[in-house]
């Protein structure tokens, strides 16, 4: 039994002969395996060289909740407005939003001396208007637009399609926690093109949220005067109950008078506290309908800290190498034990005949 078995098995030496035949084999096809695997990688280190760099616009700022406001501070404010969260959470969430970036496409930047809007370069840059020329419905489609209130349905269209690959990856922007940084980063294929961009929503996401500062202010400051008007009513009221029950003679009134009147002081004195309070509210909010202009802090400006962005050529020529490997050696191998495999077949038939 153990010498069936020995017999059986498969030695090392075996194994190694194997590798050898199928070492020798692939060397031979070198014309085949040692230039395809060399073609292959190269095209992948070349590739990644000559492939146009992408221009990332860097972004950072944060908001500067040290400053008071009409409700007591930017985050309270932006916290009524946008249903909860950090001022931080909310800019993150303004400057990625379908509003910041329909707003700052339809806005313009300079191009080579003309002002042009930046929806017309980024659609042309990433040729979305490819084909357009040859179809008579968008031949000569250019976005006219100023405003989002005046934007066409096929305007809208494409900016749809414009703004869901825009969040497929095109921009990034997330809140780190550690720095309490707001960290973006918009990628187009043009360098003037990222600056711009990114500098236009930086300006339409800071102005939106200013805007909502003052918004907010404004309702603050109509709800703080009701009830102070309220308030001033009522002491008024309760001063004069006081004032006519003093002018009746105190021996011919009952004694339940008297303790009326002690109640009223009280009750004149609480409100006179709350009056107070809100005529201090009434001031903040005051304060809160002037946009302030140091609400936020931007640290990198897109301006000046767009940056190329090139294929790495390390990883370009891994790939083609790895490439290779799959479209050339294994075949190779696969073609090798196919013919190993039949030449088996062969010698077991010719073994069985005789």
């Amino acid at each position: 039994m153990q010498e069936q078995f020995s017999e059986e098995d498969i030695r090392l030496v075996d194994v190694l002969e194997s590798f050898k035949s199928y070492f020798i084999y692939i060397l031979k096809k070198w014309y085949i395996s040692i230039l395809g695997v060399a073609a292959l990688t190269l095209g992948g280190y070349f590739y990644a060289k000559l492939t146009p760099p992408k221009y990332i616009a860097n972004i950072s700022f944060n908001a500067v909740d040290s400053r008071a406001t009409s409700m007591g501070g930017i985050m309270s404010m932006m916290g009524v407005s946008f249903a909860g969260g950090s001022s931080n959470d909310v800019l993150t969430g303004i400057f990625t939003s379908r509003n910041i970036f329909y707003n700052s496409m339809l806005d313009t930047m300079d191009v080579e001396g003309k002002r042009e809007k930046i929806a017309n370069i980024y659609m042309h840059a990433y040729k979305y208007d490819e084909g357009f020329d040859q179809d008579p419905e968008w031949k000569g489609f250019k976005f006219r637009a100023n405003s989002i209130k005046e934007i066409t349905k096929k305007e809208m269209d494409i900016l749809s399609v414009m703004f869901d690959d825009w969040q497929g990856g095109l921009m990034t922007a997330e809140l780190d926690a550690p720095t309490g940084m707001i960290k973006a980063e918009i990628e187009t294929p043009d360098y003037e093109l990222s600056r711009q961009l990114g500098s236009t929503m930086l300006k339409h996401t800071l102005q939106f949220y200013q805007n909502k500062q003052v918004e907010n202010a404004k309702i603050s400051l109509t709800n703080v005067t009701k009830r102070l008007d309220s308030i001033s009513g009522e002491i008024t009221r309760r001063q004069s109950m006081i004032a006519a029950s003093q002018d009746i003679n105190i021996f011919n009134h009952k004694k339940e008078v008297v303790v009326d009147q002690q109640k009223l002081m009280q009750e004149i004195a609480t409100l006179n506290i709350m009056y107070n309070d809100a005529a201090s509210s009434k001031e903040n909010a005051k304060v809160g309908l002037s946009p302030q202009n140091n609400i936020v802090r931007v640290v990198d400006d897109p301006m000046f800290s767009t940056a190329p962005k090139h294929l790495s050529k390390l990883l370009y020529t891994a790939i083609g190498f790895a490439a290779s490997l799959v479209l050339i050696i294994i075949p190779l191998l696969i073609s090798k034990a196919v013919q190993d495999g039949r030449e088996e077949d062969k010698m077991r038939s010719a073994l069985l005949s005789s």
